[in-house]
């Protein structure tokens, strides 16, 4: 269902028009960073040397064939970074820049991955990015909510019980 407001209903019509910006470029960014784990490199912050507190190389070296089990993970990673980061600007660019509902639904998933994603990373240095991250999509959810929910006619105030 698209909104009255997006059809150019007057009022909040121009309320949180360009929050499909932020992710487009969550979208974009992610699918930029995508070719850096395709190939395999560890992922920044170095996940497996603070979970270790050994070197990529001191890894390597301790345990024979760990370095291409980390590697073939980036490489997942980076799989999903490329498919999730083009489908989140594909579907921010258009139907959530439309104001479909079942788009605003969907793009819920950003901010929980964010939670799950630095929950996961037991606060580690450089994940906090992920934790501010969090509340910029959260709000960017929110700020075009009547997008979504416009109110209809006969919700205005208080309700209208006869007397």
């Amino acid at each position: 269902m698209v909104s009255a407001s997006v059809n150019g209903a007057p009022g909040n019509a121009g309320r949180g028009r360009r929050a499909w910006l932020l992710f487009f470029g969550l979208g974009v960014l992610a699918a930029i960073a995508a070719p850096f784990l395709l190939v395999g490199n560890a992922p920044d912050p170095p996940s497996p040397e603070g979970f270790t507190g050994l070197s990529a190389a001191a890894i390597a070296t301790r345990i024979p064939g760990m370095a291409g089990y980390i590697s073939s993970i980036s490489t997942q990673l980076g799989n999903f970074m490329l498919t999730s980061g083009v489908l989140m600007a594909a579907i921010a660019i258009g139907p959530f820049r439309r104001g479909e509902r079942w788009a605003w639904y969907a793009l819920w998933v950003v901010p929980l991955l964010l939670l799950i994603q630095f929950l996961n990373s037991r606060g580690g240095l450089g994940w906090q990015f992920d934790l501010g991250l969090l509340f910029v999509m959260i709000g960017g959810l929110l700020w075009p909510f009547r997008l979504f929910f416009p109110k209809r006619v006969g919700q205005e105030g208080a309700s209208s019980l006869p007397n």
